[in-house]
């Protein structure tokens, strides 16, 4: 149970909030916000009220960052925030032209809790256990938490859609991944106490942080497997840097020239920090964090932004359409299998049972395909007799599917994705920076389907690419509908003599 500092930490981060806004600029505030809540307030804390979303570690930063910015100027736009670049207005223009794919997605997910209660209104029963169906009240419930889920996408999606955002974004991953490297350290030597020690209690199951006779990190996340995630993220943070900081070494104005020196990191200490977090993460006994890094991390540190860009599209329509490939067999799952075995043998034996429980699984959620069982365990699979859960689920997609069926899938699939594919008709004027955050995104929904990574830091990301193809469309569509300069007559210099072979000087200076 978490104790009484965990709850004073918890809600008092409101407070943190207020500071960072009155201090920072918006967009610096917002990162910093959601960044410093996930990754350091307390996890399985918070405060059930009726009728309303739970008071978490996922709702109070999202929702205190929001009210922030509609109550509080840009603390980035005063005379007191000298040496801090501000971003320009065009950032946060409201009347930019919004993707209507992405819009879509949206009101389909905020309306489906309706379809899911007219076609869940019977109850599941197996054995003595016995979950009711989809009440009204459960409607209101279910839309409340679709919102609290997709804060992070929207406040991204207004605010961190320049490249100037975007930047600050990848810079606060590198800090806070640093941070995290030195406590994941402390935990790989010590094991996963940290949570224990601060605020009383094990965030999830001590055993299964026990990994190769050693530990896997958890600090104050759920589950050490969204540490990987995160790590691999900061990595390819320090890497996009890098390369941005490599092309811009020479073109840099007075003003970035100066944001460079605060910030104190040169072209080689992203590289330096690179390695190191690349270091923290392979000892940190995260394989499939691990091979997503030895595989995209070449990807950010060589290929150019549009072949970048056609790397993140492949993954994500991959991702998009995973239930599709897994139902007719068209992934190679035997060779991914007997690939776990060289490894691992304990990690082939854990990757077959994720891949059995997968099987049952879509086999439930077949039997309602399009808007799925709904929440509240109604998608499991449960012993006919005992009422035992049987199922195990650890994907992202799995979980989806089968509460929310073929519809809610696409919907909130295609919401994460479709930020990717868009920004792929803009490829030729993409930036480094820009198709490294795309990256970052797909290799996070790429763990999606083994794992049960989706955080708000998924929702930040998508939220933020999909914002910069927004901003480009609006900037593309001024641009060709801005009128043309009227053309002034071209003056010219011409000779005494050159006029007079031509005819064009007047008679009076002509020669008699």
């Amino acid at each position: 149970m978490p104790n009484l500092f965990a709850h004073l930490v918890l809600y008092s981060f409101p407070l943190v909030v207020l500071v960072l806004f009155k201090r920072l600029p918006r967009h610096e505030a917002i990162i910093w916000s959601i960044l410093g809540g996930y990754l350091f307030l307390p996890e399985q804390t918070g405060i059930d009220l009726p009728l309303l979303p739970e008071l978490n570690k996922t709702l109070i930063p999202s929702f205190t960052a929001a009210l922030m910015c509609i109550c509080l100027p840009d603390a980035g736009a005063t005379p007191m925030r000298r040496g801090h670049a501000s971003v320009s207005n065009e950032a946060v223009d409201p009347s930019r032209r919004r993707s209507l794919v992405a819009t879509l997605c949206l009101v389909v997910l905020v309306a489906l809790p309706i379809a899911v209660f007219v076609t869940n209104r019977d109850a599941v029963i197996a054995g003595p256990r016995f979950i009711p169906g989809i009440r009204e009240y459960d409607i209101f419930s279910m839309v409340l938490n679709t919102v609290v889920m997709l804060l992070p996408f929207f406040l991204a999606r207004r605010y961190l859609c320049s490249e100037a955002a975007q930047l600050a974004l990848l810079r606060a991953l590198v800090v806070f991944g640093i941070v995290y490297s030195i406590l994941m350290l402390i935990e790989i030597r010590m094991s996963p106490q940290l949570n224990r020690w601060i605020y009383g209690f094990h965030a999830h199951s001590f055993a299964q942080h026990i990994r190769g006779g050693g530990f896997r990190p958890m600090v104050f996340i759920e589950h050490g497997l969204r540490v990987g995630v995160f790590m691999f993220m900061a990595v390819f943070a320090a890497a996009i840097l890098w390369r941005h900081s490599k092309d811009k070494s020479g073109t840099l104005q007075a003003t970035e020239r100066r944001a460079h020196r605060q910030t104190g990191k040169s072209r080689a200490s992203y590289l330096f920090w690179c390695g190191w977090l690349f270091v923290v993460l392979f000892f940190s006994k995260n394989l499939g964090a691990l091979l997503i890094t030895l595989v995209l991390l070449p990807v950010l540190l060589v290929l150019r932004a549009k072949t970048q860009l056609w790397v993140a599209v492949v993954l994500a329509g991959v991702v998009l359409l995973y239930p599709s490939l897994r139902q007719t067999n068209l992934l190679p799952v035997g060779a991914v299998q007997n690939l776990a075995a060289t490894i691992n043998a304990d990690r082939a034996s854990s990757f077959n049972f994720r891949l059995d429980n997968e099987e049952i699984l879509l086999e439930r959620a077949s039997l309602k395909p399009f808007f799925g069982w709904g929440g509240w365990g109604r998608s499991r699979i449960y012993d006919e007799f005992s009422g035992r859960d049987l199922s195990v689920t650890d994907g992202t997609w799995v979980i989806a599917f089968g509460e929310s069926g073929w519809v809610g899938y696409l919907a909130m699939f295609g919401l994460l994705t479709w930020p990717i594919i868009a920004l792929l008709k803009r490829r030729h004027s993409v930036s480094l920076v820009t198709s490294g955050l795309a990256v970052i995104l797909a290799a996070n929904l790429f763990d999606l389907i083994p794992n049960s990574s989706l955080t708000p830091l998924t929702w930040l990301f998508a939220g933020t690419v999909l914002g910069a193809v927004e901003l480009r469309r609006q900037q593309t569509t001024e641009q060709k509908i801005q009128p043309k300069a009227s053309r002034q007559p071209r003056q010219s210099t011409i000779t005494q003599r050159e006029a007079f072979v031509t005819g064009r000087l007047p008679s009076a200076h002509r020669p008699r």
